[in-house]
């Protein structure tokens, strides 16, 4: 009677976690970043719009997204709160961070 007890639970848990994984992308980026060992996994990418996940380790994930897009080769132009504009040549890039818990950052990058 027991292990059918624990069979009911497991098979309870499994649902869920599969279910949190098919449909928020938070709870993907998340387990991604638990998996491979790059500090930012994207999330979404859609026409001129990306987003991107870090891991926040006491802030660390703040410099490691700017770092990327300044490895892009954008250029930093001002802080806004928790937006960060950005160029090269004519382009811009607009960085709005925002927390997801306390231990991920996710930055949605738009370019205009």
């Amino acid at each position: 009677m027991k292990w059918k007890w624990a069979m009911v639970i497991f098979t309870g848990i499994f649902l869920v976690t599969g279910t949190l994984l098919a449909f928020n992308e938070h709870v993907r980026g998340a387990a991604k970043l638990a998996i491979s060992t790059s500090p930012i996994v994207t999330l979404s990418s859609e026409h001129d719009t990306r987003t991107v996940m870090a891991k926040m380790d006491d802030g660390a994930g703040f410099q490691d997204v700017l770092s990327h897009v300044e490895a892009d080769g954008w250029e930093f132009e001002e802080q806004v709160g928790s937006m960060f504009l950005y160029s090269r040549g004519e382009e811009s890039l607009v960085i709005m961070l925002k927390m997801w818990t306390n231990q991920y950052i996710v930055a949605e990058m738009t370019k205009g």
